[in-house]
């Protein structure tokens, strides 16, 4: 999916799944730059119909956006759900002073 295709209205709620194929989330929000380019995904993670769910910012080097022939999005992520549910929460209050800690990413 081009990237210029993709608005935050349209992400929310979009299924994420991991390394292993499973599900791992879904989208709950975007966090842009001073510059308003995307800096991380919020995908919402565990819980049940929304109880219990832990927020975790994923930086957009470690994201693929695909769609099917039917126009579905998908968000995949090489990380897999124990890996997310272990990283620190995002807390918006903080996350500008606490961004290494709350974004979750692969060093390469």
């Amino acid at each position: 999916m081009p990237s210029d295709k993709i608005s935050a209205a349209n992400l929310i709620g979009t299924n994420v799944y991991g390394a292993d194929d499973a599900k791992v989330g879904e989208i709950g929000d975007v966090i842009l730059t001073g510059d308003n380019k995307v800096d991380s995904i919020i995908v919402d993670v565990g819980g049940f119909l929304g109880i219990g769910e832990k927020k975790v910012a994923v930086g957009m080097e470690n994201l693929k956006f695909l769609t099917d022939k039917n126009g579905n999005r998908y968000l995949y992520t090489d990380f897999t759900k124990d890996q997310l549910e272990a990283q620190t929460a995002y807390d918006k209050a903080t996350y500008a002073q606490n961004r290494d800690k709350q974004r979750i990413i692969i060093n390469k």
